[in-house]
């Protein structure tokens, strides 16, 4: 009886994934795609296009099942060929059939397809370019010279949206090649993911013209990509590969492409040496789209960005924001291998396509621009974000099950990208560079045009990893890997010594952040690569294991581990993810040397390991939090961007809990005293000349004068206030205020003024043609205390007019993180929920920023009980986007049992540490 309840429960669970997917009874060999677009006459958004679709029957039946959404099908013009021999035969249609649910386009037939014929499928169809930043979807930009707006046609796809577009299998194992002609206006021109091929005349439409593109390699639907608009190019000199590579822009940014002309062409040959496989197109082209819903879209061949990711200005852009546009065309080239050339064969390994791709800018941006050190920064950042997104009960295993394709957008999130990343990070550093290079070469040139899941690299690393004798016979890296992969969570490693005996139990178990049950019932564990250092042993460039913790095995015992007097660090470059807590003496060994001359023998990324464990070890009450007040005391020598970041992150998050209470002024003198030394050492609100190319040093200084203005330090307010005055009295003329600390300037002007310093803001918005600026202003307008300009602000959100859909998410955190704005954006949201959702269709991901914004600012039970109240009330709109709903429940909930554990005792803690020298 039970075997039965088993196999039946197997078999629902199979039928209702299978329900969401298509039959493997036909599949696509070849797609010839005609679309014909109406640009240029007056609101005519429609088009009209034609698809034939080659295809080969597998095995026999009667129905041809693909995807169509919102598109208008001519039904009566469907026709099917038999095209195995040379006399076609038309089979016979009965009906045709729609599946609204899972977007099915059924062709019933009255006889089955034969197995091993070759049909080809025609489907007439028309559309509309509509304003949803999906499919194929419109988007506008006001021409300066022409004082005019004018439109464009772009294409986004990934995940489900090719169906949107044309009827298809919209699936990514469905590989296919592709001819793709656009009819457009004289006037305009398209591009596609090939090289175009011809233009001719439109015979129908007087005035239009074809634009007739070579046929793509084999891909999947998700990265096919076109554009119709009067954007104009400029071409990169050619290099030794001899691509062709142009970015594209509005006329009025076109001088902004010159970084990424530069930048695009080198990260695509280091990609081509690293892989050791070359890039299979002949052109590149990068467009700056207006309106775009992601940050970029990798299809192969025609890479879509928003301007603020591509487009960079040298007389105003911050050097963050040149860091992020090297980074972002990084990860898209990246994306050509990972992703384009294989593809994962379900979205399950999404993170194979998205860790990989962020891995792999990192190494690129390293190599093009080693000044900026930015490879230690990635990997602190992306380890960090996992440390508090993993420890979520309600996050998810990065190799993540998915069965209704609507929960795809979910998972582009902190795991697929960093805990991704962390992955690929630390497994190089335990086998070696060459290692994982080698291994991954094999695994593109072995799946290179088809699909791959997480498997076949495991195989491709494990051979190479034995050749090169990096893992011992009998251990494979899926052993190692799906620990890591196909589990939630991470673990942290307790470090008790034996000083007598010089030798130490390391012990294993998943760290969750919730505090009243810290415990996950279901014991998980992981194969654990330990690296470790000594006072006397300084082996921190070592990353290859000297010992595992296996799985399943609770404790190792390592012996010889030094004296009694010396300290130990586990975990050595910070490669692998997991958290280290410490007994007592350990702690305190290491805090004393921290707080020597000596510190600085202890590298950036392990010191910044100790900054956060121990936060966070005392955050769930496994360390007292006099151990992490007292290790930060060595912060008075420290000059390094990335400790400080660590431990101004925590001490952030230490603001949120402490804001409304009582003992906020005893913190904000803490604050103080911490500050005041470091925004005097870094130059205050002046960047001299010197360090302008010094990456580090820049974003160090704009983070500490940041939280100087916060904290009142020295005279960060006043300095502020003097500058934006010479600003504004001279609005033309060249901007006094060094353009890194502008974000912080405006923000802290317009905290401390009124509506007179918001409208100028808005008004250099408006008129702003620099997308990074745009953002820079979008940020700092939510900083007013004003209660009108935050709820106008928010209002104006909704409004096309005067804020772009893809900035919606942004305005709203921006009002949710200002003190006075938590509260405004809290109402508007619970008030406003179906005019919010309905502003963001069809693209419900964006919600969970919403969510984010809100939960992490709310520490009291009467905060989780309305929103509980709120978000069960309203349980249709948030139908999409599930995990984050849990997500921002558990960060509530974890808020406020912080405040229980913690909240009577902090005061006397940061009384001592406030006073304390």
């Amino acid at each position: 009886m039970n075997m039965y309840k088993v196999t039946a429960a197997f078999l629902t669970c199979l039928f209702t994934v299978n329900a969401y997917r298509l039959q493997k009874d036909v599949r696509p060999e070849h797609y010839k795609l005609e679309i014909i677009s109406y640009l240029g006459e007056k609101d005519n958004f429609n088009f009209d296009g034609k698809v034939w679709i080659d295809t080969s029957c597998v095995k026999p039946t009667s129905n041809i099942t693909l995807h169509s959404k919102d598109l208008t099908i001519k039904e009566g013009e469907i026709n099917i060929k038999d095209v195995s021999s040379n006399d076609s035969k038309t089979q016979k249609i009965s009906k045709i059939n729609y599946d609204k649910e899972n977007d099915f386009l059924i062709i019933l037939l009255t006889e089955p397809l034969k197995e091993d014929h070759k049909y080809e499928i025609y489907i007439p169809f028309s559309g509309k370019l509509d304003d949803g930043l999906a499919g194929f979807y419109r988007s506008s930009y006001y021409d300066k010279k022409k004082k005019e707006k004018r439109w464009l046609g772009v294409t986004q796809f990934e995940a489900i949206s090719a169906r949107r577009a044309f009827p298809c299998f919209d699936e990514p194992e469905m590989k296919a090649t592709f001819d793709i002609s656009i009819g457009r206006k004289d006037g305009y021109r398209a591009i596609s993911n090939m090289p175009l091929l011809n233009t001719e005349p439109l015979k129908e439409k007087e005035g239009w013209f074809w634009d007739r593109f070579d046929t793509s390699v084999p891909m999947s639907t998700y990265l096919v990509a076109y554009i119709v608009s009067d954007l104009d190019y400029k071409t990169a000199d050619k290099s030794s590969n001899n691509v062709t590579f142009r970015i594209w822009a509005r006329k009025d940014a076109l001088s902004q492409v010159e970084f990424a002309k530069e930048v695009g062409p080198k990260a695509l040959e280091y990609y081509e040496k690293f892989f050791d496989v070359k890039y299979p197109l002949p052109k590149q082209d990068m467009v700056a789209i207006p309106d775009f819903s992601a940050g970029a879209m990798e299809n192969w061949g025609l890479i879509t960005y928003r301007e603020a990711y591509l487009l960079y200005d040298q007389n105003i852009s911050s050097k963050s924001s040149q860091h992020s546009v090297a980074s972002v065309i990084a990860h898209e080239l990246a994306h050509q291998w990972f992703g384009n050339l294989v593809t994962m064969k379900w979205w399950t390994d999404l993170w194979l396509n998205e860790g990989f791709a962020t891995y792999m800018a990192s190494l690129a941006v390293e190599h093009l621009f080693p000044q900026w050190n930015s490879l230690e920064e990635e990997g602190a950042e992306n380890m960090i974000s996992v440390f508090s997104f993993d420890s979520l009960r309600t996050s998810h295993p990065v190799s993540v099950p998915i069965g209704d394709p609507k929960e795809i957008d979910e998972i582009f999130d902190t795991i697929s990208y960093k805990k991704g990343s962390s992955l690929l990070r630390m497994m190089s550093l335990f086998l070696g560079e060459e290692t994982v290079r080698k291994g991954v070469s094999k695994y593109l040139n072995k799946h290179k045009f088809s699909n791959a899941e997480q498997d076949d690299l495991w195989e491709c690393l494990t051979e190479e990893a034995h050749k090169n004798k990096v893992l011992p016979g009998n251990l494979t890296v899926k052993t190692i890997m799906d620990t890591w992969t196909l589990q939630t969570g991470y673990p942290v490693i307790t470090v008790t010594r034996d000083y007598e005996k010089k030798n130490a139990i390391v012990s294993q178990a998943r760290f969750l952040k919730d505090i009243v049950n810290f415990k996950d019932n279901s014991n998980p564990c992981w194969w654990i690569p330990l690296t470790y250092s000594t006072k006397s042993n300084l082996s921190f460039h070592k990353s290859t294991p000297e010992h595992w913790i296996s799985c399943p095995s609770d404790s190792q015992v390592i012996e010889n581990l030094g004296a009694q007097d010396e300290w130990i660090i586990f975990n050595n470059k910070m490669a692998g993810i997991y958290r280290v807590n410490y007994d007592a003496k350990n702690w305190k060994l290491l805090t004393e040397y921290l707080q020597s001359e000596e510190y600085s023998k202890i590298p950036v990324l392990n010191r910044v390991q100790l900054i956060n464990d121990a936060a966070d070890l005392a955050f769930v009450g496994r360390l007292e939090y006099d151990v992490f007040f007292d290790l930060v005391k060595y912060l008075k020598m420290e000059e390094g961007y990335l400790p400080w970041k660590a431990a101004l992150g925590k001490t952030g998050s230490l603001t949120t809990h402490l804001k409304k209470s009582s003992v906020y002024g005893i913190y904000k003198e803490y604050m103080k005293q911490l500050l005041t030394p470091i925004y005097s050492k870094v130059g205050g609100l002046e960047i001299s000349k010197t360090k302008a190319d010094e990456l580090e040093s820049i974003k160090l200084q704009v983070m500490v004068a940041g939280k100087a203005c916060k904290f009142e330090v020295a005279n960060c307010i006043a300095h502020s206030q003097e500058l934006f005055k010479k600003l504004k009295e001279n609005p033309q003329g060249e901007n006094p205020i060094p353009k890194d600390l502008r974000g912080v300037v405006y923000c802290t002007s317009l905290k401390h003024g009124g509506a007179d310093e918001w409208e100028f803001l808005w008004k250099k918005f408006q008129n702003s043609n620099v997308a990074t600026e745009k953002n820079t202003l979008l940020n700092a307008l939510g900083c007013t205390q004003e209660v009108w300009l935050l709820t106008r602000y928010l209002e104006w959100s909704l409004d096309d007019t005067k804020i772009r859909r893809q900035d919606s998410a942004s305005v709203f955190g921006a009002v949710a993180r200002n003190d006075v704005g938590f509260y405004i954006a809290r109402s508007f949201f619970y008030e406003k929920i179906k005019d919010v959702i309905k502003h963001l269709q069809p693209n419900k991901r964006r919600i969970s920023r919403y969510l984010n914004s809100l939960a992490n600012q709310m520490t009291e039970n009467k905060d989780e009980q309305e929103f509980e109240q709120f978000i069960e009330k309203n349980k249709d709109s948030f139908s999409e986007v599930k995990k984050a709903v849990e997500q921002s429940l558990e960060t509530v909930k974890i808020n406020i049992q912080w405040q229980n554990k913690h909240a009577s005792n902090i005061k006397n803690i940061l009384t001592k540490y406030a006073h304390s020298s």
